[in-house]
């Protein structure tokens, strides 16, 4: 098992502080580099984080990055606190898989929360194995020797010119080699790199060794663009945005040091947002017929001149009633601390546009 560390958003971590090493500083200072250091500000030997939360595991170090949304002064208390409620947030917004938060909550004792976002993903594919893998059609070629599909002469002569009991074809195969497996593979084996915990190691480990019949892949931000889902793919949809959040935010260390980042980070602005969206969603659902409905993002035309338009995007509206009596309210969520208890001009001025459009 690896060291834990657990810091607030909007603080500083020195080097040789709690175990932070210089190698973890340098290899975190490559990995922001690499996404645009969008995630932390470097200083002297010290990382500055922003307002992005989650876990960050550099070598054999996890690193919590907590939400704070008041001025207690920080202690094991506030941690534990705030810790709890980063795992409802994502939980509440659909990112982790946890049945209770009380079991979640004695499980990070003796873990982290890397781990619950493991299992998470682990459950997942569990789940989808044991309803059986998709299979799909896919065009393939190679040597056979029964001869099925195309024959492809070029090939079969320069191949096969000795070993005429061989046809070389183009063929359809019906297997598991698809994109959706692909990518589950891929993450349960960065997975098996990265993950501390010797346990979840071994279920990865399990699973991953049902995935003989799978190639390899390399997965891009394009590789999910491209999924199509249908309704035998749709169960898919947990686990692979999982997946995403895996493979995409890792980072081998090509050196060779062995300080693998695996940093899975959220925009607290934005996971507050969904978490409100989702809370607001599940009320109106208790509705028969319902009353208010919830929409996020909504986009509108705010400003228009010559060759060029601007829009204005509310982070909610509730759409209250139907026909000639409906009304609309424009919410937007805040995940800040009003300085001296009074909004900045800056919400105010976003507020004033909200009312007059």
């Amino acid at each position: 098992m690896g060291n834990r560390i657990q810091v607030f958003e909007h603080t500083s971590l020195s080097v040789k502080e709690a175990g932070f090493k210089d190698a973890y500083f340098r290899a975190l200072v490559s990995y922001n580099e690499r996404h645009g250091n969008r995630f932390f500000a470097v200083g002297l030997n010290r990382i500055h984080f922003r307002n992005y939360v989650g876990v960050i595991q550099v070598g054999n170090l996890t690193i919590e990055v907590l939400p704070k949304a008041d001025r207690d002064p920080e202690s094991i208390k506030a941690k534990d606190k705030w810790q709890k409620a980063l795992i409802d947030m994502l939980r509440q917004a659909g990112f982790i898989r946890v049945e209770t938060m009380s079991d979640a909550h004695l499980r990070l004792h003796s873990s982290s929360l890397l781990d619950i976002f493991f299992e998470s993903f682990l459950t997942e594919v569990d789940e989808l194995m044991h309803h059986g893998l998709v299979r799909k059609y896919r065009q393939t070629c190679g040597n056979l020797y029964a001869l099925k599909g195309r024959i492809l002469f070029p090939q079969q002569i320069s191949r096969n010119l000795v070993h005429r009991e061989c046809f070389f074809t183009a063929h359809v195969l019906y297997d598991r080699d698809n994109p959706f497996n692909q990518i589950l593979r891929a993450a349960l084996n960065v997975l098996i790199w990265v993950s501390p915990n010797p346990h979840l190691v071994s279920l990865a480990t399990g699973l991953f060794n049902l995935f003989e019949d799978v190639g390899e892949i390399v997965v891009t931000d394009q590789t999910f663009d491209k999924l199509l889902y249908t309704r035998n793919t749709d169960r898919y949809r947990r686990a692979l945005q999982l997946a995403r959040l895996i493979l995409l935010n890792y980072c081998p260390d090509v050196c060779g040091g062995k300080e693998n980042v695996l940093a899975i980070l959220f925009d607290m602005n934005t996971l507050f947002e969904r978490f409100v969206y989702a809370q607001l969603k599940r009320e109106e659902a208790k509705q028969s017929p319902p009353k208010v409905v919830f929409k996020a993002q909504v986009s509108r035309r705010f400003w228009t001149a010559e060759d060029m338009q601007k829009t204005i995007r509310p982070d909610i509206i509730a759409q209250i009633g139907t026909g000639t009596s409906c009304e609309k309210v424009v919410m937007d969520t805040k995940w800040k601390i009003p300085s001296d208890g009074k909004p900045g001009d800056s919400d105010l001025q976003q507020m004033h546009a909200y009312n007059v459009q």
